[in-house]
């Protein structure tokens, strides 16, 4: 989950005391564009992904394929069409903040039941958003706002703030890997337990038929959908775990796959050029990077993570790795994005970085010693590990699948590791999780007090110069402590056969993560 980057969240629909945000303003529709034949039901649709889904359990998932199938089997309370849109009402009828900006009245749908049968109703909101905001889920950060949910009757839900927050609408709406906006069935929930996955039960467009570990998984059509205004065309979803993005490729030219998400510019480059498929690079400030895990040697040392960042030839990353579609990343806000400001890393200064390791050996008695751990698939690996040899570091590269790799993030099992920060809706979301102290996502362990009362104090800012400052001075300090050294700029492009047809693929502004949405798809022959 391209991935969309941060709004800058001027609208008065949230940011002004007692807004209001109400349904029927969604400025798009599911459909054919204009050269297109008119959509049509049926058929199925084959979707290639990077990683194994392993939960659905929306207190617990995170990674890119939950995102893939859960916004199919969950829909999300909010929405965000397209980049440049505001948060509107989608499950949730309207969502209205008071005028002290304590708290929000959440309008819900009548008469909605969850695909197993169950009602859906404020009892099952405040279930879900009770679970996602304990301890423990990743869903926790982004609503570590909220201090308390209450039921007013059986479609209304009075959300409490500790402060105010004028973003919290982001929140429930899809941002990639955010799970607040989800409601899964609470009796599924409680009857299945640790095997819900496999029995899933949402409001979605798509029901879950099957999934079991290592098997692909399918889902079917919801008959019974609430959104009577959008149409989930396609009978069926499989979705194909197929980690290689060539391999991937080879299965859509053969017909065994129908779309597919990649970052692999050369893939890019080769489909682009491929005129038996279609292809189109999405729009969004995805950035790769490296997380340094400051808990432990050589990254606790401030003078180590700078030599890192001293170290990286980035236009020479870019050069090499990304045929031309990438470009260098220095901040938590790349240029273009409304958060922009002056921050940047240490720039390359292989002298400079070559000085701070030989004093970091000497003060120590300790190598500048450690393994970077990333993606097999990540072409710009060999070249950086090149650039921090150069330099004077003992690194070795520890290349793994994604499920592994995905593996030593989630598990804190790293001294440095590849990532994307995903474009984001705002810093609110993916950026706090990564980085705050509480943040759930926060596996590199980096806590700073001044960044937590920086990013902290943005969420109660109540304008859009306010936000922006104080996440200006919050990116001051990441670019001083460096618990993530910025690399390249991470181009998302999605493959599809010419069977497969989708509004989302006519209009990049919606294509805002490194996840194929199918939701809009339909396929003929």
């Amino acid at each position: 989950m391209s991935r969309a980057f941060a709004l800058l969240l001027a609208p008065a629909v949230v940011t002004m005391a007692a807004c209001t945000v109400q349904s029927g303003t969604t400025t798009t529709s599911p459909g054919a564009s204009a050269t297109e034949a008119a959509p049509k039901a049926g058929g199925t649709l084959t979707v290639a992904a990077g990683a194994d889904l392993l939960t659905l359990d929306p207190s617990k998932g995170s990674a890119n394929t939950m995102a893939l199938i859960g916004s199919a089997v969950y829909d999300t309370l909010m929405t965000v069409p397209k980049i440049g849109d505001q948060p509107q009402p989608n499950l949730a009828k309207s969502l209205v903040e008071s005028a002290d900006q304590l708290s929000w009245e959440m309008t819900l749908p009548t008469g909605v039941k969850f695909s197993d049968g169950t009602p859906f109703d404020a009892e099952a909101v405040k279930f879900n958003l009770d679970r996602n905001r304990a301890a423990g889920s990743t869903a926790a950060a982004l609503l570590s706002s909220v201090d308390s949910v209450e039921v007013k009757d059986d479609i209304t839900v009075v959300i409490k703030v500790k402060k105010p927050f004028s973003n919290l609408p982001y929140a429930f709406a899809y941002d990639g890997s955010g799970t607040a906006g989800y409601v899964a069935s609470p009796t599924a929930l409680k009857q299945y337990g640790d095997d819900y996955t496999a029995h899933a039960a949402g409001v979605g467009p798509y029901k879950l038929q099957s999934w079991s570990p290592g098997s692909p998984v399918e889902l079917v059509r919801n008959p019974d959908y609430w959104n009577k205004d959008k149409q989930a065309y396609l009978d069926k979803v499989v979705v194909k775990t197929i980690a290689d993005p060539q391999s991937a490729y080879q299965a859509l030219l053969a017909g065994d796959v129908d779309l597919m998400a990649t970052t692999s510019s050369t893939l890019m480059k080769t489909a682009k050029a491929n005129t038996q498929v279609g292809f189109v690079q999405g729009v969004g400030g995805d950035q790769d990077s490296i997380i340094l895990n400051v808990t432990r040697p050589p990254f606790d040392d401030q003078r180590v993570r700078q030599a890192v960042s001293k170290a990286l030839n980035r236009q020479e990353i870019a050069d090499l790795t990304t045929e031309g579609l990438g470009r260098p990343a220095v901040s938590l806000f790349p240029e273009g994005n409304p958060f922009h400001g002056a921050e940047a890393d240490p720039q390359y200064d292989l002298a400079g970085a070559k000085e701070l390791i030989k004093a970091y050996e000497t003060e120590t008695g300790k190598k500048a010693s450690f393994t970077y751990t990333c993606n097999n698939a990540r072409a710009a690996s060999d070249v950086i590990v090149s650039q921090l040899k150069a330099a004077g570091f003992d690194v070795k590269l520890d290349a793994l699948e994604s499920s592994a790799w995905l593996a030593q993030f989630f598990g804190k099992k790293y001294a440095s590791i590849c990532w994307t920060m995903a474009g984001f809706l705002t810093p609110d979301l993916l950026p706090y999780r990564f980085l705050h102290s509480g943040g759930d996502l926060n596996t590199g362990g980096f806590k700073d007090a001044s960044f937590d009362e920086k990013a902290e104090a943005a969420r109660v800012a109540k304008t859009p110069e306010e936000q922006k400052k104080l996440w200006n001075e919050a990116d001051a300090v990441l670019t001083s402590e460096l618990p993530w050294v910025w690399t390249t700029s991470a181009p998302i492009g999605f493959i599809w056969s010419k069977r497969v047809h989708s509004i989302d693929l006519d209009e990049p502004a919606r294509l805002r993560y490194s996840v194929p949405s199918f939701l809009n798809a339909w396929v003929s022959g």
